[in-house]
């Protein structure tokens, strides 16, 4: 559908509103619509798109687990206000604990002996996501200096870190579905294969958190790659360029391929996670490169 520029005053454009999607949100005159800019679109929606949404869910049991994929899924999905049913005081502790370190915004506002009340007290706009979006690929970045530092005998601390990473990366989804971006499948995609790549790191991180795995120079080089292609997926991301994209393929298939004949070299536990580091960067190449595209 194309609408022609019209000029109004000296510096203002405007442009017509289909008639048809007028009737069918029962707009007339003086009635406000939402603009909002995403790069080079701009998205044109109607005030009950940012109507708020309701929910009730009952917590049938006490596994973490469990609660934080409903309650996340909810907080993505753009619902302002969930009333929460749960059978002790353990599931609550539990539901508790995730909203604080994960699901900024969300907040309990009333409790009772067996359900609470959860609202968003507040929302970031789709003005801040690509600050959000930055904070999260930092926060992976560190990950990978916590690894570095476990590879050289060192502790560090890294799991509030993980936490910020899962924060950001579900408020970029919030405001995904609520905006209603171009290609939002694609930017979910991206995210989903961002974050379950980074993910491995943590789960590695863990490991070596409890135990201390005999490390040389191989696992040394091979976190470098994962770092090399993250660093490349963030470039490509940033500076929109599909030759990046294409380098970063062929970089993944090269390295992955060489630590597969090497695996006698390397200590397993290390090897496995890192190579679905390395992986799971590499899949996020694909939707971003349609992203880019688009």
């Amino acid at each position: 559908m194309k609408r022609k520029l019209v000029k109004q005053g000296t510096s203002t454009m405007m442009i017509s509103l289909p008639s048809k999607w007028i009737r069918t949100n029962n707009l007339e005159k003086g009635k406000e619509i939402d603009i909002s800019e995403i790069e080079n679109t701009l998205v044109v929606s109607t005030e009950n798109n940012n109507s708020k949404k309701e929910t009730e869910i009952t917590l049938n049991n006490a596994m973490e687990s469990s609660i934080g994929t409903l309650i996340t899924t909810i907080y993505r999905e753009n619902f302002s206000r969930v009333k929460v049913n749960f059978q002790n005081k353990k599931s609550f502790s539990i539901l508790r604990e995730i909203l604080d370190d994960q699901l900024l915004g969300f907040e309990v506002i009333k409790k009772a002996e067996d359900y609470c009340i959860i609202e968003s007290i507040t929302d970031p706009t789709g003005e801040q996501f690509d600050n959000i979006f930055s904070k999260l690929l930092l926060n992976i970045e560190d990950l990978f200096e916590f690894t570095e530092q476990y590879f050289s005998g060192e502790s560090p601390k890294f799991e509030k870190t993980e936490d910020k990473i899962i924060e950001f990366d579900n408020l970029c989804r919030r405001i995904i579905y609520r905006e209603n971006y171009p290609k939002s499948e694609l930017r979910i995609d991206f995210h989903s294969e961002l974050i379950h790549a980074q993910r491995e790191l943590y789960l590695l991180l863990l490991v070596m958190g409890k135990q201390r795995l005999k490390t040389g120079k191989n696992e040394l080089r091979l976190l470098m790659d994962c770092k090399n292609i993250f660093e490349m997926l963030k470039e490509a991301y940033s500076n929109k360029n599909l030759e990046l994209i294409e380098k970063l393929i062929v970089f993944e298939q090269e390295n992955y391929k060489k630590a597969y004949k090497e695996l006698e070299n390397y200590n397993p536990l290390v090897i496995h996670h890192l190579m679905n580091v390395l992986r799971g960067f590499y899949l996020a190449a694909s939707p971003l490169a349609g992203l880019i595209l688009g």
